[in-house]
């Protein structure tokens, strides 16, 4: 989980391994053998073993450097890609969502697998923003 803001309780129930990356948690319960924290608000303290009702947790309290993932959002018929910027020492969630480029979708290809490279690097070298929808691309 990354990047998210839960007011609740989060139980892991009997996940063995789990990450949590830049999130706002309202409690976090359980555990079974691997919790991972890094730069979340309100995360369990460092715990090793899952013993007298602690969490087993690595906790770091802050990411050094991020970057988050390029979303699409819209605003009516119209869409852009946002390219979020680089932040250091993150600790909860994005506030507001205000820290990315917005690209309108005018000025990106959204490639499928049937593309060949020579259409997808054309694209390119026209200045354009790519978007890979998925599938297995023989480049």
């Amino acid at each position: 989980m990354a990047d998210s803001t839960i007011t609740g309780k989060i139980t892991s129930g009997s996940q063995q391994q789990y990450f949590t990356r830049n999130s706002f948690m309202g409690k976090w319960e359980t555990g079974v053998w691997n919790m991972v924290f890094l730069g979340n608000q309100n995360a369990p303290a460092n715990h090793c073993g899952n013993d007298f009702g602690n969490v087993p947790a690595t906790t770091v309290d802050v990411t050094p450097t991020i970057v988050e993932k390029p979303y699409i959002v819209s605003k009516g018929s119209t869409y852009s890609l946002m390219i979020p910027k680089l932040e250091k020492n993150k600790v909860g969630p994005t506030a507001g969502y205000n820290n990315a480029d917005e690209v309108p979708f005018e000025n990106v290809y959204v490639a499928n697998e049937n593309d060949t490279v020579e259409v997808i690097n054309s694209k390119l070298e026209e200045g354009l923003h790519l978007l890979l929808q998925p599938g297995q691309y023989n480049l």
